[in-house]
């Protein structure tokens, strides 16, 4: 796969592949998990994470965390940084679940990880992938571009239909044959009453 910033289209954003994202969700220790809300509202919540076995990790409280991802499993998660004279962006997009075995808990390494939270978090969340997606570009190519009002529809305008000239003929009708070998429908006489 070509990673190359001219092989996405804006040459100055590099698509990163998996495994370079994937580093850089291992290597940094806060990142933000996206849940939508018992009553259908997107939160978010910033979160210390542990990437193990292809899933991620975090720990929680008896919070609206668990709530919420009992209602709507499906959840987003985001870590973004600078190295190297880059700034960098992954997003995970997964579901959640909460974690009710100690075998996985034990497994996964999750008990070491210390929350930056003062909270007590005794209980794990395990966030299973389903896409990862990565970007970087130059910290020398930042802009800062005029603001302007938006005005119209947020929506892709659509291709106008062909105009058709008046007195110019309408593209003809299309006809079937009728289906051989049916047997045909003959009207039945009236009865009289």
């Amino acid at each position: 796969m070509n990673t190359s910033p001219a092989a996405r289209g804006n040459p100055a954003i590099e698509r990163l592949p998996a495994s370079t994202s994937w580093e850089y969700v291992q290597t940094t220790p806060l990142g933000r998990l996206a849940v939508i809300n018992a009553e259908g509202s997107p939160d978010i919540f910033p979160v210390n994470h542990l990437a193990h076995e292809g899933s991620l990790f975090i720990r929680t409280a008896r919070d609206p965390k668990l709530l919420h991802i009992a209602h709507h499993p499906a959840v987003a998660f985001e870590v973004d940084g600078e190295a190297d004279g880059h700034y960098w962006s992954v997003v995970i997009r997964g579901q959640a679940e909460r974690v009710i075995r100690d075998d996985e808990i034990r497994a996964s390494g999750i008990s070491r990880l210390v929350s930056w939270s003062p909270t007590v978090k005794l209980f794990v969340v395990k966030i299973t992938v389903n896409t990862i997606t990565g970007r970087r570009f130059a910290v020398d190519l930042g802009r800062s571009d005029p603001a302007i009002a938006f005005e119209g529809e947020a929506t892709r305008p659509q291709p106008e239909e062909p105009h058709v000239a008046r007195g110019q003929r309408p593209a003809p009708i299309p006809h079937f044959e009728p289906i051989t070998g049916a047997t045909p429908i003959t009207p039945q006489p009236r009865q009289s009453e």
